[in-house]
């Protein structure tokens, strides 16, 4: 999530929201409503100070998440796990005023979920039932 600004100087009137982004309008630094993609207004605005944007992404995002484990029987190893996420249009506002760092959030979650399911299995049982280990992180996310 980032701040942007409008597309005339000196004044956020007017912004450009582009296809692949979600923008939050903010009046004073207090939510107001959510633009559309294309130029949009946002209210009258002096010298940038009235109206400011806050905007994060629409396209999905991968993350690998490395998780140090041992196994049933007593070998350790390293499972690389790639999470691909995105934000839902109808959690927009969730995912940018609620959610602080939302990567070291899924790598917790995704560790916590490895590490309950693979020390039950041995190593050969741990590459048979991935699928498991995968299934298991998505109901958890």
């Amino acid at each position: 999530q980032r701040q942007d600004s409008g597309c005339l100087p000196c004044t956020n009137c007017f912004v450009t929201v582009p296809q692949d982004k979600y923008y939050a309008v903010e009046s004073f630094g207090k939510f107001d409503r959510m633009l559309k993609p294309g130029l949009a207004f946002a209210g009258f605005d002096c010298c940038g100070i009235c109206i400011s944007f806050r905007s994060v992404t629409s396209r999905v995002d991968q993350i690998v998440v490395s998780v140090h484990t041992k196994t049933k029987d007593n070998v350790f190893v390293v499972a690389s796990v790639a999470v691909q996420q995105s934000v839902l249009p109808e959690k927009v506002v969730d995912a940018m005023y609620k959610l602080t760092d939302v990567h070291a959030q899924i790598d917790s979650y995704v560790a916590d979920v490895v590490r309950s399911c693979v020390p039950h299995m041995t190593l050969d049982e741990a590459f048979e039932k991935k699928d498991d280990v995968s299934s298991a992180v998505q109901q958890k996310l």
